[in-house]
């Protein structure tokens, strides 16, 4: 992986001169195109952030706030604008490009063995342009990436409705192509899966339940038959399957700014960790009903995991400067090892859970329930995502786990409830989400739960209202006005608008 990593630096840097000295020009130490592996891997790099300054003010300080996993306690920015620009400015220069140009090189490849790369590489164009969707509404999509490829610098703002159209064609067509099997050139420039197509086949029909789900108040209808369609061609079945990076040890290309180390783990282990702490509604959530996950997702500053120790951040009015009314809870289990006032490069390699097992076990559950699919039972359902949320904490490593007993006895303890199935489901979905901020923040928006009060904030934009989604970025006010406005015209551009999926 190391080696690979080099060679994200030369990605996009070559632009030959077209004036007649070709030869002259073009260094031979560099390559023309670089290989789609290597694109790969600088795109599932990306994807979970680019550095970890950026992924702390649009992750950990803004949507896990919103929705409650943690508190900050000197650092609040959960309603306001300020921080709401860096996702957008962090992916569309870095994980777009990367993909965008990946699957073009595809396309106009002469390749025979190419289909199946450039399935892969659409099921991960789509999760990209997902997340970025699912946090701003309409955004740049059909036309976006390609500044190099085709002199579009300034592209035009796609409605939602359309996005999620495409991406649903792009995984449907994705799933076909990868449920013939077939080899790929990616190989170990596949940071996620290795280049295991039949694990990018269970992936695609994973996130296009996803994508389904999220239709469930827009479209119903729409809803169910892509959940079908999901389902029938074959989603994750295990941990096994679960789409996620394990980083490295030690800073690569970029150093501790770059994304070669888990930009989460960076955040907390940086000059900020000390202020970021677990919530109590999340803390309360979890010791309430007995969880052994407390343990493993929380410490004390001084290490103590023991359950009767825990206690989260308070949701108070706060200013800055407020002080604690608790003990501080931390960050613990995947990103053990390090303390909050100083960085342990020990946590850099902690993994990042793009979409796990545990979350597709939840959609069936929910699929179960609101239409008889997945077998119809609800409960079988919903019980394995409570294992498998569980059960996959032990890839964390550091002698993280949670064995079969103790998970055993929470469902005895908590046993699920049909009445009010599709709260306990996404509840649980709040926790095995943690900490995937947006993922989380997504899902909340579209099934109202858990139910969350606001808290009332001194900076709040909202009038105590919690955000829906993100703002545009000041920068494309001011290079693409034009095509921003025709945006907001038809959806608006406040904290509190509603994105297309997200109606009423």
């Amino acid at each position: 992986m190391k080696k690979i990593i080099l060679l994200l630096g030369l990605i996009f840097t070559f632009n030959a001169c077209d004036d007649g000295f070709e030869e002259l020009n073009v260094n031979p130490t560099k390559p023309v195109q670089l290989a789609p592996s290597t694109k790969l891997t600088a795109a599932q790099l990306y994807t979970a952030g680019t550095s970890y300054v950026a992924t702390l003010f649009y992750n950990v300080g803004t949507v896990m706030q919103l929705v409650q996993q943690i508190n900050a306690t000197s650092y609040s920015w959960e309603y306001t604008e300020s921080q709401s620009h860096q996702f957008f400015n962090e992916q569309y220069p870095s994980a777009v490009k990367a993909i965008v140009d990946l699957v073009d090189g595809l396309e106009k490849s002469e390749d025979p063995n190419a289909a199946v790369d450039l399935a892969i590489a659409n099921v991960w164009k789509v999760l990209v342009f997902s997340r970025l969707t699912d946090s701003y509404g309409d955004i740049p999509y059909f036309e976006a990436g390609k500044g190099f490829i085709d002199g579009i610098r300034f592209p035009k703002y796609d409605a939602q409705s359309e996005i999620y159209t495409d991406m649903l064609a792009l995984l449907e067509s994705a799933s076909n192509t990868l449920s013939t099997g077939g080899s790929n050139s990616y190989g170990s420039g596949d940071i996620v899966f290795g280049g295991d197509t039949q694990k990018w086949h269970k992936f695609a029909n994973s996130l296009m339940l996803r994508l389904a789900l999220r239709l469930v108040k827009v479209d119903p209808s729409g809803a169910e038959a892509w959940a079908t369609k999901a389902i029938n061609g074959g989603v994750m079945t295990s941990n096994a399957d679960i789409a996620y990076i394990n980083y490295q040890s030690e800073a690569g290309y970029g150093g501790v700014f770059g994304p070669t180390i888990n930009p989460i783990a960076r955040t907390f282990s940086s000059r900020f960790g000390n202020q970021i702490k677990m919530s109590e509604t999340f803390v309360e959530f979890m010791k309430d009903r007995n969880d052994p996950r407390v343990s493993v997702l929380c410490s004390t500053v001084d290490g103590e995991t023991d359950f009767d120790l825990q206690f989260g951040q308070p949701n108070i009015d706060r200013t800055r400067g407020a002080a604690n009314s608790k003990p501080n809870m931390n960050i613990f289990g995947g990103l053990v090892g390090w303390s909050p006032y100083a960085a342990n490069p020990t946590s850099y390699d902690a993994p990042f859970f793009f979409q796990t097992y545990a979350e597709v076990e939840f959609m069936l559950a929910e699929a179960a329930h609101r239409w008889g699919l997945a077998g119809g039972n609800t409960e079988d359902h919903y019980n394995a995502g409570v294992t498998a949320a569980m059960d996959y904490l032990s890839l964390y490593g550091n002698g993280v786990g949670i064995d079969a007993t103790q998970i055993s006895d929470y469902l005895t303890a908590n046993p699920f409830d049909d009445s009010i199935a599709l709260q306990m489901i996404n509840e649980q979905y709040w926790v095995a989400t943690f900490p995937n901020g947006i993922e989380t923040w997504a899902n909340w928006k579209r099934s109202g739960y858990p139910s969350l009060t606001p808290v009332p904030h001194i900076f709040s934009q909202t009038d105590g209202t919690i955000p829906r989604r993100f703002i545009y970025p000041a920068t494309e006010r001011a290079n693409n006005p034009d095509n921003l406005q025709e945006a907001i015209d038809r959806q608006g551009d406040i904290l509190t608008s509603r994105m297309w999926w997200d109606a009423n």
